[in-house]
């Protein structure tokens, strides 16, 4: 009988699996609708008698994504966690995942993101939902200063929210409250990255692992280029700020894809501002008061250890999708610096590996939207007197004929130590090597147990980061130390 855990929101009953016990859709505050829209999460008001934590609770609102099926339907009370702890457990290292998503799709209850592998292994694993898309991140304080506090962060104060949950109450579950790590892909790695710079998160983790990072938003989003958004939502809703609490918030979820025709696109649109994604952690408030490139640069995080990577071909899978339409076209990346745009790509044309199914647009797309950021941030957080780490995952998958390359995502499987699902077997092909899986699992955890990848052995001695030399672990078949990997190309970036 799986045992009733107490927790400051009340008792919960999960299940156990494998030797693992499993709780989901733990509740960490109130539903963000009606009284609670456009507001920081409420404290959850306390239940009576045992909560049924045996399945996932709903998941945030979002418009439907035709690629990834949600795994369970939304709803309003969808800020939850999901815990997987070794049975009979205490003390162990904790690490709490951040899911990717582009701002707008995704949850923790996506079966790509089962934590048991890591309970296995001894590690606590937490996966969460947070408010997403104009729901998260709409700078609704410039339409009514009733909504001013956490305004446009919504979505990164609920972060926090489930942070502080697992701070009071992860002991209960095998878990040790001073050790979490967060861990995130995508949207998810660079939320992980902005963490660092939100003075109250501070002393809630203390390691970051960021995955495929994504660049504008560590750049810093501000009010100039978020209010004219937040005015085309209300626009395109028809009511006043006053009565959006009253909305459903499927209208909401319209208004957002409505507006995203308008402001999305290639390379984004004056409306929000220059960028592809208009709802995004807002710099210049309260909880972010600077552009997290620039906290970090300025000391913030400086005690937190970092592991910082991303993928060698992040945007072929971006190309793949649009399969039977356009090309990826680079240019369309730079409306405003054709000539800086030639220079960069010149160099890329020059490098490029004869024959590969990966264009030299996806290779500048990918280090311009992912590995230059990552790669800036990494060296800010070092150049402050952080501990930091860095990789580029190489592996490149078999699958429809080498054209999905080491996109974006491919990651993922890895790091969860879960190669096995059919699903993943039509992305990676007939024989992932597990040996990688094991590597970077193993070193994940290595990491989140003591800050040194290597601990375990699973990968070879991994030197910190400097920006001098560049050290960096490439993840393929055979696992390496590399200085300054494709140092030609980045250096390109730092000509004007």
């Amino acid at each position: 009988m799986p045992r009733i855990i107490g927790t400051t929101g009340g008792k919960v009953q999960g299940f156990e699996r494998d030797g693992c016990e499993i709780h989901l859709g733990i509740p960490y505050a109130e539903p963000p609708f009606g009284a609670g829209l456009f507001r920081p999460p409420r404290p959850r008001t306390p239940w009576q008698g045992v909560r049924d934590c045996t399945a996932y609770g709903p998941i945030v609102p979002q418009p439907p994504m035709p690629v990834m099926p949600w795994p369970v339907e939304p709803g309003e009370d969808c800020l939850s966690v999901n815990v997987w702890s070794p049975a009979g457990a205490s003390g162990l290292p904790v690490m709490v995942w951040f899911h990717g998503g582009a701002y707008m799709y995704g949850s923790g209850a996506e079966p790509l993101y089962d934590g048991g592998a890591f309970a296995r292994d001894g590690v606590v694993l937490v996966t969460l939902n947070y408010r997403l898309g104009a729901l998260g991140f709409l700078h609704a304080g410039a339409l009514d200063p009733a909504y001013a506090q956490a305004t446009g962060n919504y979505g990164l104060a609920d972060q926090i929210a489930a942070l502080r949950w697992v701070r009071d109450n992860i002991a209960a579950f095998g878990g040790d409250p001073g050790n979490v790590t967060v861990f995130g892909e995508s949207a998810g790695g660079t939320y992980v990255l902005s963490l660092l710079g939100c003075p109250s998160a501070a002393g809630l983790f203390r390691g970051v692992i960021s995955q495929s990072a994504g660049g504008p938003p560590l750049y810093g989003f501000p009010p100039e280029a978020a209010e004219p958004v937040a005015r085309l939502v209300l626009d395109e809703l028809g009511v006043s700020p006053a009565e959006l609490p009253s909305l459903p918030y499927q209208r909401i979820l319209d208004a957002q894809v409505a507006v995203l025709g308008r402001t999305g696109g290639e390379h984004g649109d004056a409306a929000a501002g220059g960028h592809t994604i208009p709802f995004l952690p807002l710099t210049g408030a309260d909880l972010l008061p600077l552009a997290p490139i620039d906290a970090v640069a300025a000391g913030a995080g400086a005690g937190v250890d970092l592991i910082a990577g991303t993928n060698r071909d992040e945007l072929a899978t971006f190309e793949f999708m649009r399969a039977g339409g356009p090309a990826f076209d680079a240019d369309r990346m730079w409306p405003d610096d054709p000539a800086r745009h030639a220079r960069i790509t010149a160099v890329y044309e020059a490098t490029h590996e004869p024959g590969s199914p990966i264009s030299v647009a996806v290779a500048v797309g990918t280090d311009r939207a992912f590995r230059v950021p990552s790669v800036r941030m990494a060296e800010a957080h070092a150049r402050a007197g952080g501990a930091t780490r860095m990789y580029l995952f190489g592996w490149r998958s078999p699958a429809f004929d080498g054209r999905l390359g080491a996109g974006h995502a491919m990651e993922i499987p890895f790091v969860f130590g879960d190669l096995a699902s059919p699903t993943l077997a039509m992305l990676l092909g007939d024989r992932p090597p597990a040996r990688l899986a094991d590597a970077m699992h193993g070193s994940w955890i290595a990491f989140a147990t003591g800050g040194d990848p290597a601990a375990g052995g699973h990968v070879p001695e991994w030197p910190p980061y400097e920006p001098e030399r560049r050290a960096t672990m490439v993840l393929d078949d055979a696992c390496e130390v590399v200085l300054d990997p494709d140092a030609e190309r980045l250096a390109a970036w730092n000509t004007p």
